[in-house]
């Protein structure tokens, strides 16, 4: 992804971090949405909680419905660690698998 300013990466990084908690995720757009880094993290972490409302839909599957829901909400908690991780850091990730079509 682009660089950030640092300036952005300060201003932003608290919201970034919390963007990887579900619902939160809009919160970036909504309190400092002229903030690259923090809507970019707020981008990733929208892709993460769409995954994991979608994959709970599966759950309902009868035999494999189950088990496609743990694997993905296993998926999902690893990469909300992963992107809480990069927001502490100081950068910008992309979401494995979906992730490009949030950027």
């Amino acid at each position: 992804m682009a660089e950030n300013s640092q300036d952005d990466v300060a201003r932003g990084k608290a919201l970034a971090v919390i963007s990887y908690i579900g619902l939160l995720s809009i919160i970036p757009f909504i309190v400092q949405p002229n903030n690259s880094y923090a809507v970019a993290h707020g981008r990733q972490g929208l892709c993460v909680f769409c995954w994991f409302v979608t994959a709970s839909f599966f759950s309902i599957a009868p035999v494999i419905g189950p088990f496609v829901f743990f694997a993905s909400a296993v998926l999902c908690l690893a990469f909300m660690a992963i992107g809480m991780l990069t927001a502490i850091a100081g950068k910008t990730w992309v979401v494995p698998l979906f992730g490009k079509y949030f950027k």
